[in-house]
Order: C-alpha cells, then structure tokens, then sequence
C-alpha cells in the first residue's frame, strides 16, 4: 500500500500537477491544507489505489474548503439524452478524457487553497506542497472540468464542426460516447477529435473494428464477444451491441431488510431498462416489511 500510496503522489509531482511550498508561512495568507486518504478499486486495472483529497475536512476554525465554494451549477447535457443518442448509432464508440481534471490549471493565487502536507520517504521531514490543478473532490472540480472543456469546443467549432459538437453534447463528465449511422463520419468525428488534442483521450472501444485498428495512436480495446466495458454506470458490450448490468451481492442464509435494502440502491440505471426488476424487489420488501 505504501508503495502504491507513494508512487501516486510522485505522479503528481512529476506531472508537475502539484509544487513544493519552500518559503514560510504568511499568516495573512489564506491558506488550507486538505487532507488525504487512500481508497482501494480492486476491480481497476489501471489505478487499483487512488489518493483521494478530503476538502469536506473542517479546518481549525470548523471550516472546510467545500462548504465555502459553490458548486457552479450543471452546463453538461442529461445522463438520459447522451446515453438515448449513444445506444441509437450504427457505428459507436466510447473514450474517456485521461486525468480530465489534472489538466486544468488553477489560478495562482488559489492554489494556497489547496495545500498539502507529505513526507517523500520515511525518514524525510514533512513537506508543504500545494495542487496546481482542479482537484476531484472539491465542490466546484465537476464544473471546472466540464466548463473549460466546453470552452474550446466553441471556439473551434467553425475548423473542428463534428468534434466541437460531440465536446458540447455527447460528454459526461470525462465520458465520450458517441457515433452516427455513417462509418465515414465516425472516422472523420474519430480523427477531429485526436487532432483537436488538448486532453488526451484514451480507452478508446467501438462496436466496429474498423474505427480502431485504423489507427496505430489510440489507445483502444476491443472486447470479445463475453467481455464488456465500463460506461457511465452499465456494462456495454460493444460486439453484440448489448448493455447488462453488474450487481455484487454477498450470499448469506438471512437478509437483514437495510441489506435488502442497500443492494437494490446499488442498481445505477440511466435509462430505466431495469426499472421492472427494481419495482419487484421494492414490493417484494414491501410486503416482506407489512408481514413482519
């Protein structure tokens, strides 16, 4: 773990995502340091641990950085319309936008907001470093990202038509999904959209191989007909063109009722598709609750 917890945040650094603070502490300043924590995801394969940023933390004053910035409301289009769309293309993809926040720089003089405290080894002093990009956790990073985001795709969209309008509508957070019923279209969409670089797209997956093997820079997979990807909350499987739905449930002679509970809120379904088996389970509790 420690290994693991340390080569993340030597990424951070060496990505140049966060700066060591050598001078003293100016107590007109205002300053906070966030505090930090891993979290496990056993069932990623490319960051089994993540370093989370707590900015919920109160501070001495029981104050925390969260709860004095605003959320900057929702300019990202419905989950249900990006997938609606997505699910009608003949020739589909998907792609995530790699460590979308950590690309956006934030303003100087903020940055003292987003302090740190971290030892580089075990026998080293504490050391203050400050984050220089968006950081997941605070209250107004999923604004941030999908607003700067926007940004170019606006201004470009007279050179880059189909790319910009994909930016604008067919994202979801650091999600692409999108597509059309031409296979040149998408090859064109596919091809304005790495041109248009900025953020580097990456796990790149479509239904039809063609859109992929083509093109020796993306960073594709491309599942077999058992396996599926991950997409904003469904398991797709892009060569029968099917979505399924994955569900852990620890199996144990007796349920209590908030376990019954809990594993039907785990079912995360944009689009209803399952909502028939959801009511069962809620009437199955229903009655479960009336009888006893």
């Amino acid at each position: 773990m420690a290994i693991q917890y340390k080569a993340f945040i030597d990424e951070y650094f060496q990505l140049n995502h966060m700066e060591i603070i050598l001078d003293s502490v100016d107590p007109k300043s205002n300053e906070y340091y966030i505090p930090h924590h891993a979290v496990f995801r056993p069932e990623s394969t490319s960051t089994p641990l993540r370093v989370v940023f707590d900015a919920s933390a109160n501070s001495s004053n029981g104050v925390s950085l969260n709860s004095i910035l605003l959320n900057g409301g929702t300019v990202q289009q419905e989950l249900f319309s990006i997938i609606s769309r997505f699910i009608t293309c003949k020739y589909a993809f998907s792609a995530d936008i790699q460590k979308m926040y950590r690309q956006i720089l934030v303003v100087e003089s903020d940055r003292d907001l987003q302090r740190i405290l971290w030892k580089p080894h075990q026998f080293a002093p504490v050391e203050t470093y400050r984050l220089r990009t968006v950081t997941y956790g605070t209250t107004c990073a999923p604004f941030l990202a999908t607003r700067a985001l926007k940004a170019p795709a606006v201004e470009e969209q007279s050179e880059f038509p189909q790319a910009a309008a994909t930016l604008l509508t067919d994202v979801y957070v650091d999600d692409i999904l999108s597509g059309s019923n031409n296979l040149e279209e998408t090859k064109a969409l596919l091809i304005q959209l790495l041109k248009k670089g900025g953020m580097e797209l990456h796990k790149w997956v479509s239904n039809h191989p063609e859109l992929l093997y083509g093109n020796k820079n993306l960073d594709y997979v491309f599942p077999s007909e058992s396996n599926s990807v991950k997409t904003l909350g469904m398991q797709w499987r892009p060569t029968s063109v099917i979505f399924t739905f994955q569900v852990t449930v620890k199996l144990k002679d007796n349920f209590s009722k908030r376990e019954f509970l809990s594993n039907i809120a785990r079912l995360f379904v944009p689009l209803g598709l399952i909502g028939p088996v959801i009511t069962s389970a809620k009437i199955f509790l229903q009655r479960f609750g009336c009888e006893s």
